[in-house]
């Protein structure tokens, strides 16, 4: 694995934690491909706007905290791991997840998202308590 695209992953995740969506898509294969759960996106475009969606989502928390840790996987893949730390009426929870990213000729063409064990769950119980919808977690 080359430390090049590495750097690269990690421009696509600092860009997103600070909300810089056209950096982030200067790093994305305009063929790019982003597995989300059970959906699939095609597209710099696609795939930022769902990055999009979830940062204007989150903006119902009081507030918001971005953060992510680069690291090399297996089989060729690097693994981003991004937490969001919410601040809601009072009370804190972090949300961890992991996303798993293909690096070609110096872009970004494949990022598969993971959910970490029971993650899920406890910040769909965190917006339950809030009063948030759990659908859109």
């Amino acid at each position: 694995m080359k430390e090049q695209d590495i750097d690269i992953v990690r421009r696509f995740a600092i860009a997103l934690d600070e909300e810089n969506y056209e950096a982030a898509t200067s790093t994305l294969s305009m063929n790019c491909v982003y597995l989300f759960r059970d959906k699939i996106y095609n597209g710099a475009d696609s795939i930022i706007k769902t990055y999009q969606g979830n940062g204007e989502a989150a903006k119902s928390f009081d507030e918001i905290r971005y953060g992510s840790h680069v690291r090399a996987g297996d089989e060729g893949l690097i693994v981003i791991e991004f937490w969001d730390e919410l601040i809601h009426q009072g009370e804190q929870h972090r949300h961890t997840c992991e996303q798993w990213v293909k690096v070609e000729q110096g872009v970004i063409v494949r990022i598969q998202h993971h959910d970490l064990q029971g993650e899920r769950a406890r910040l769909e119980e965190f917006k339950t308590k809030m009063g948030f919808d759990v659908e859109s977690a």
